[in-house]
């Protein structure tokens, strides 16, 4: 009887247990969503679970993962431009494909009352502070970067009984590996307002060991939703959730989706520019969360796509410790449509996943202020084993034989060396063996010089890192004179932070002209075509020796000492006294102290063992320089004080384009030759001539001479906001310069053509870029008006057509 009730006990609690012990078992399901054709990843499609109205969405990958105490029998899937799904569950893990359909987004209608989705848009926009990572106060986390160039094989049209041999065998490689693969591993820091810095601790790139030109690649696009423009391959998009974008977007709510947790929503809204509205904007979708009305996923790409390139990215973000949303992936992908390969275009696939985010009020002041990515090391001799614990998922067939392949045809074609000689070909070098040559000293050309051609060797990093050799000489056909020098350089810090240069040379310099310490010539440089039209240029000796260095953070510092002897190359005398007789010369020995410095406020640097490059600021860059001419010091003839004032600004303004702004000026104080004194930075050229920022335009450059001088170069771009189609996209200009100076002693100099500038030179004109485009520049004209007390009588005279060049490396 006993045992009987023991049994009886132990059934009674089985029976009244079992259903609890039934229901809080857990349940979980999880699969992938891709598209029927393409097999690519759809992120961010909506799926309700059961008869419910709760569910949740893909990721950035297509992937999805849910877990309940009830168990999954359906899915029902929704995707904008696809084909509703229901899905019936079998098992734990589903592979699901949805299938297009040729659908627009909505076009602007009139509805009666307010547009739904806009209470959530203003939401959104009313809480862009509150959400915006940028202010929060510090972070950090790891990231794993993947980025795939390949092409999609069912673009090229081909099976394998066609008979194009060359589209069959692009095929077959492609269905092999990929064009090219690169990941990395970095550890992000944050400190608000603006200074994040990536640690890379692990690189690998197909091909090559070098990977710094490469991390360029991961600049593409804004890593935050919330600025007023999102940058995208280096176009700058006015932001749908940027304030009054209601006055210029349309926005249309297609899908609510109720989570499971219960305590917030998920808006689905589809946004792009509404008609007639001519500005760089952007069209997708946005997925607003009702906890704190901040954005939870994001799809955008430009509303007019670049006949020369597409681009679409993608953003996720998650809730973080229950106080902040953040950016958790970013996807972006770039067609390249101006190469063609047999009817396919390159397709770039950037992904980047964040992990181990921490959200904290402090992280370690040892950021750098000015390096906002550094390369360790040791980070290209990564194993496999450190790469598994990063990787969200192994690396496929097609990406192992990428890295197998193109590793060992970089190593027979020697790609390091290739790319590091078309780098330093951007830069004005081309690596041969131990010596680069310098492209800057082969042509030239200028109106009082006319054609001139050279050649110009330095020792190379092969041959030493630190100390650096160089001569030049060359032959001007206008002027029938050769020119030389050479150059001894010691830089002991790696990335140039400390460079001691020694020079010498026996060429021109324009005369009445400004230079700074960090002054280099350079071939692709819009800003040299004033150079083709200087008609004065002094004869110029010069030794000198010249210090570069870092101050701070975002200084860089000149410091030099020179002898000049130097000889007018045109007609000219400078009156001088001797013993009461008053002389004309046309030469003059020069002592000179030097020193100026730039300062470029949150110029960030990228950079690895031995390279350092810029990727500049969006604030105003100020050079300051300070010249001493002493009388005595190196035979010098002269006692004078020289202060040179240069400053640079960009503007954007949000639908109305893009502010250029240079100011310059100068100071000299002493009676010195024409040499010593400033021109007006005349930049006119006869006939239909190339049109030279930073200049007058309609000014002769040696038309008048100044020993005090300011002028201001105002150009306003208004990109293709005013004018666009897609065979032809214009960008106009708008230019306006003024400047004004005086001459204390004008006596002084013997030159027929002798002004000065008290009365303020002005000019405008209308500048049309872009009339004609390839992949590396555009070619514009424009018309431009001498203005004010120096403009001529007749009005013809004061008209000057230019031709302009922009490069788009």
């Amino acid at each position: 009887m006993q045992k009987y009730l023991q049994v009886l006990q132990r059934l009674l609690f089985i029976a009244t247990f079992f259903p609890a012990l039934l229901y809080s078992q857990e349940y979980e399901l999880r699969g992938k969503v891709t598209d029927s054709l393409t097999r690519a990843p759809l992120a961010f499609v909506n799926i309700i679970i059961n008869n419910s109205p709760y569910g949740g969405m893909t990721d950035i990958d297509g992937r999805f993962a849910f877990s309940g105490d009830v168990p999954f029998t359906h899915l029902r899937l929704s995707y904008v431009g696809y084909r509703p799904l229901q899905v019936e569950v079998a098992g734990n893990y589903l592979n699901i494909n949805m299938s297009a359909v040729d659908i627009e987004l909505s076009e602007v209608m009139i509805v009666a009352g307010e547009n739904p989705a806009l209470r959530i848009i203003r939401n959104a926009v009313e809480n862009r502070k509150i959400n915006d990572p940028a202010r929060i106060p510090g972070y950090s986390f790891t990231s794993y970067d993947k980025m795939i160039f390949t092409i999609n094989a069912d673009s090229l049209g081909v099976t394998n009984d066609t008979s194009s041999s060359e589209k069959l065998k692009l095929r077959e490689l492609i269905e092999r590996q990929h064009l090219f693969l690169m990941e990395s591993v970095s550890e992000h820091s944050y400190i608000s307002p603006d200074k994040g810095y990536d640690k890379i601790i692990a690189t690998r790139v197909s091909g090559f060991k070098d990977p710094l030109f490469l991390f360029l690649i991961s600049q593409l696009q804004s890593t935050s939703f919330y600025d007023e423009t999102i940058n995208i391959v280096n176009t700058q998009y006015i932001n749908p959730l940027s304030p009054d974008s209601w006055k210029h977007y349309y926005f249309t709510l297609h899908d609510t989706l109720f989570h499971q947790s219960g305590v917030d929503t998920t808006f689905v809204i589809s946004y792009k520019p509404m008609p007639g509205k001519n500005f760089d904007g952007l069209q997708g979708m946005l997925y607003i969360s009702s906890n704190q009305w901040a954005i939870q996923n994001v799809t955008a790409m430009p509303a007019r796509q670049d006949e020369k390139m597409g681009v679409v990215i993608q953003q996720l973000y998650e809730f973080i410790d229950g106080s902040h949303w953040f950016p958790v992936q970013l996807n972006t992908e770039i067609t390249m449509n101006t190469i063609d390969l047999n009817g396919a275009h390159p397709v770039g696939i950037g992904k980047s996943y964040r992990r181990n985010i921490v959200l904290e009020d402090k992280i370690e002041k040892s950021v750098p202020a000015n390096i906002s990515a550094e390369i360790m090391p040791y980070a290209s001799i990564r194993d496999d084993a450190f790469w598994q614990q990063y990787r969200v998922d192994s690396l496929s067939r097609r990406e192992l034989n990428t890295y197998r392949i193109i590793d060992s045809l970089g190593r027979e074609n020697h790609f390091d060396e290739k790319m590091k000689g078309l780098g330093m070909l951007l830069t004005g070098r081309l690596p041969i063996g131990y010596f680069d040559l310098n492209l800057n000293r082969l042509f030239r050309y200028s109106k009082y010089e006319g054609f001139y051609a050279g050649i110009g060797f330095s020792t190379s990093d092969r041959l030493s890192g630190i100390v650096k050799l160089g001569g030049y000489w060359g032959y001007g056909f206008g002027d029938k004179l050769s020119k030389y020098g050479g150059e001894l350089q010691l830089k002991p810090h790696p990335y140039g932070n400390f460079m001691l240069n020694f020079n010498y040379a026996y060429d021109l310099s324009e005369s009445g002209g400004s230079s700074f310490f960090d002054d280099a010539p350079d071939f692709l440089n819009v800003l040299s075509f004033r150079d083709f039209y200087v008609n004065r240029m002094d004869i110029t000796e010069k030794a000198s020796m010249l210090l570069v260095f870092r101050m701070l953070s975002f200084v860089k510092a000149g410091i030099g000492i020179s002898r000049e002897i130097k000889e007018a190359g045109y007609d000219y005398g400078f009156r001088e006294s001797f013993d009461g007789l008053a002389v004309l010369t046309d030469k003059y020995k020069f002592g000179k102290l030097s020193a100026g410095i730039k300062f470029a406020w949150g110029e960030r640097f990228i950079r690895d063992m031995t390279n350092q490059v810029s990727t500049g600021t969006k604030y105003p860059e100020l050079w300051l320089q300070y010249t001493r001419g002493q009388e005595g010091m190196f035979d010098g003839q002269f006692n004078f004080n020289r202060v040179d004032l240069k400053l640079k600004a960009i503007a954007n303004f949000r639908f109305v384009g893009k502010t250029t702004l240079w100011l310059t000026g100068g100071l000299v104080d002493g009676d010195v030759p024409m040499s010593e004194l400033l021109n007006g930075r005349g930049g006119a050229g006869s006939g239909f001539s190339l049109f030279a920022p930073f200049s007058f335009t309609t000014m002769k450059p040696g038309e008048f001479l100044n020993d005090r001088f300011a002028a201001l170069f105002i150009t306003h771009s208004f990109g293709k906001l005013l004018f666009r189609s897609e065979k032809f996209t214009p960008q106009p200009s708008l230019v306006f310069n003024m400047g004004i100076g005086s001459l204390k002693n004008p006596l002084q100099h013997s030159f027929s053509a002798l002004r000065t500038m008290e009365k303020g030179y002005f000019e405008g004109g209308l500048l049309v870029d872009n009339l004609l485009s390839s992949p590396i520049s555009s070619i514009g004209a424009g018309v431009f008006y001498r203005l004010g007390d120096y403009a001529f009588n007749r009005v013809g005279k004061n008209l000057f057509f230019r031709l302009s060049i922009n490069y788009t490396l």
